[in-house]
């Protein structure tokens, strides 16, 4: 089968791709939260505190490989937690090796926008993937019950917007099929109450206390303001809407012998190409793939009648059709350019309106979408990596920790040896990166100061006051400078390997 052909070449580009290239902005992020050093006061993505607790227990430090394996292995975990969703929800024997790819092609895709180390995104991914092949279970066991809330102890932590939604969902929806007990409220909250208490006992603090405290999450980021964050997911649902309508208006005329239904689905051909032209704002081009995958949901709803699928397969259609907005709810950047990550539920959807279709139908259905999905994967990581340069660049190893190496390009290794040369013994110097570029500090094995992470100057501002207590500065300009400039001097300035001024500055 090709599909599988296409599967394993995305698989091995992965695999090839693991040791080479580094993000210094969003991955750099990724990377501190995994750095058992690293502080992350008032932080909103809270996942930190496992490795800091595994650190502790048994020496082991997560490095920039070690964190792209996990993902890859989170990945096929939640491969499996999606082959059993569609296991129980169709009452199947055993579970399917084909639907266990199909999933695997569409988790995949997520390879497609952004760095390839493990993050707040592609973990809630996989925390709805098993949530997806817990719920589906006709009756829910006392185990089902605690496997349910270590799921939600893994968003509360990675990314509490989705936590909180999903959990509340779940809560209705127990409640509505009369299955919520006191016996498994209390083992649903269990994994939380625990580890929130061997958190605070280890460290002093926990997920709680850091959302609540004085230097929250919320205090320090304007952009995260609930109806900036309302917008950023309602308008990708606009735009999908619109490209899927006409889609649905042809198929509807199409079941009615209306004979020029043909003419309406040319025109609705034309206008998903044109709100791709009116949406591709960025140089990602994948949510094109996401408009089409919506736009055939929407034709194939049309092509359908009610009676076609059960109340309970309708259900766990629309959930897999909304779970991409309320993953996204949270997120800062637009709905269509994160939106890839999401794809394996719409390609889901639709494997559900299809069922009835032919066996070779289902054939070439896969292929295309395991296509599509090496696509994004070779772009993603080879071709266009996120705030990079091609990865077959990546030849030159640079040793970040001790014993730990990755690839970098020639570019990006002159630029961390001109920042060494400046900056010279670190040893009791404190030094911050602003904007947006947390990166560079790690592959000089430093970290920040109380962030893992400086996006906004208000960011900077309160938790550095006036930056008294600091030595150096690596400002690129992105935001306003966040202190006094002219207690500040220039002693260096460079160019970044992704182009941006990168300002070395002193103190007087």
């Amino acid at each position: 089968m090709m599909f599988r052909v296409f599967l394993f070449l995305s698989f091995i580009a992965i695999v090839f791709g693991i040791p080479r290239g580094f993000d210094f902005s969003d991955e750099g992020l990724y990377v501190l939260l995994a750095d058992p050093n690293q502080q992350n006061i008032g932080g909103v993505f809270n996942y930190d505190l496992f490795f800091k607790l595994l650190y502790r227990i048994s020496g082991l430090e997560f490095g920039i490989v070690e964190l792209r394996i996990l993902r890859l292995l989170t990945y096929i975990a939640g491969a499996f937690g999606l082959a059993v969703f569609w296991k129980h929800l169709f009452d199947t024997e055993k579970i399917s090796l084909i639907i266990f790819l199909m999933a695997l092609i569409g988790l995949f895709s997520g390879y497609g926008f952004l760095p390839p180390t493990l993050s707040y995104n592609s973990i809630s991914v996989v925390a709805a993937c098993l949530w997806l092949g817990i719920i589906s279970k006709r009756e829910l066991n006392s185990i089902d019950w605690l496997f349910l809330g270590l799921v939600f102890l893994i968003l509360f932590y990675a990314k509490i917007s989705v936590g909180l939604f999903l959990g509340l969902f779940t809560l209705i929806y127990f409640l509505w099929k009369k299955e919520l007990s006191f016996s498994g409220l209390l083992l649903l909250c269990l994994p939380l109450i625990f580890f929130e208490g061997l958190f605070f006992f280890s460290f002093g603090e926990n997920g709680l206390s850091r959302l609540t405290g004085e230097y929250g999450f919320l205090f320090q980021r304007e952009d995260y303001s609930v109806f900036k964050l309302i917008k950023y997911t309602t308008v990708g649902g606009f735009w999908c809407f619109l490209a899927g309508l006409l889609f649905f208006i042809a198929a509807r005329l199409k079941r009615a012998n209306f004979k020029l239904y043909p003419m309406l689905l040319v025109v609705a051909i034309f206008g998903l190409f044109l709100v791709f032209y009116l949406t591709f704002i960025t140089s990602e081009w994948s949510h094109l793939i996401l408009l089409a995958t919506f736009s055939a949901i929407s034709w194939q709803m049309g092509n359908i009648s009610k009676n076609e699928f059960s109340k309970r397969e309708t259900f766990f259609f629309l959930i897999l059709v909304l779970l991409p907005f309320f993953l996204h709810f949270g997120s800062n950047v637009y709905w269509l350019r994160l939106g890839i990550h999401y794809w394996v539920f719409w390609l889901f959807a639709l494997m559900i309106l299809l069922k009835g279709t032919s066996a070779q139908f289902k054939m070439r259905f896969n292929s295309f979408a395991s296509f599509f999905s090496m696509i994004l994967v070779l772009f993603g990581l080879w071709f266009t990596p996120f705030e990079g340069e091609y990865l077959w660049n990546a030849t030159r190893a640079w040793e970040y920790k001790t014993g730990k190496k990755i690839l970098l390009s020639e570019k990006q290794v002159e630029f961390l040896n001109a920042i060494n040369a400046e900056i010279g013994n670190t040893e009791d110097t404190e030094i911050v990166s602003l904007f947006s570029n947390p990166g560079i500090l790690y592959l000089l094995d430093m970290n920040l100061p109380f962030s893992p992470a400086y996006w906004k100057s208000s960011q900077a501002s309160l938790f550095l006051q006036n930056g008294d207590s600091l030595d150096f500065i690596l400002f690129n300009e992105l935001e306003p400078f966040p202190f006094d400039r002219s207690i500040w001097v220039l002693k260096k300035e460079l160019i970044q390997p992704n182009g941006e001024n990168l300002q070395i500055l002193w103190k007087k």
